[in-house]
């Protein structure tokens, strides 16, 4: 990734998408008892539904894929233009801030088992879509430092960069194609291992 004067994308990336996990998990200390409970039996709700016919996979497989997709194409977008650098910031943000939530809530109230139905339920996509996330929003932003740098429309250099930037977003992006299959196919079966449904 490129530097510009010190600056490091990648590491403001990765730093942004933490401080949404800490937030994330430093919020489940507002909720109340009976919100916490309402989430528990939820999510227990969920645990019996596993083995039920009615959760296909490959309706999870979409579903994810297409949040995803959705979610790289607008960090894309907001790498088109200088002003869309903060919108990319405040939603790598809020994509760490819902998995801060949501690992914190399985791994401090389900009990027992919590840190195992993490591992097992959310750990084995988040291993990939996690880092494909920052490296894109990485992508997104040193993209529109080159706009706002080097003005590449002033020398006809504009078309070339955007090709460039959309090839690289679109090979990370088919990443996302596994860590959605993971989701649909892998982890529901090793969750339905860790809890002994």
């Amino acid at each position: 990734m490129k530097k510009t004067a010190g600056f490091s994308p990648l590491i403001l990336c990765a730093l942004l998408f933490l401080t949404g996990i800490v937030m994330g998990a430093l919020s489940l200390k507002v909720l109340s008892v009976n919100e916490k409970a309402e989430l528990v039996s939820y999510l227990e709700v969920f645990m019996r539904g596993l083995r039920s016919p009615g959760i296909e996979p490959g309706i999870v497989f979409r579903l994810s894929l297409a949040q995803n997709l959705k979610a790289a194409a607008m960090i894309w977008a907001f790498g088109l233009s200088i002003i869309g650098a903060p919108l990319c910031c405040v939603m790598l943000m809020i994509r760490g801030f819902v998995l801060g939530f949501s690992a914190s809530f399985v791994i401090r109230e389900v009990s027992p088992g919590g840190a195992l139905m993490f591992i097992a339920g959310m750990l084995p996509q988040n291993i990939i879509s996690v880092p494909v996330m920052v490296l894109l929003a990485t992508f997104s932003l040193t993209f529109s430092l080159v706009l706002f740098h080097e003005r590449p429309w002033t020398y006809g250099g504009l078309w070339k960069k955007i090709a460039s930037y959309t090839w690289k977003c679109a090979v990370l992006t088919l990443l996302f194609v596994l860590s959605s299959l993971i989701e649909a196919y892998v982890s529901p079966l090793l969750l339905i291992r860790a809890s002994g449904v």
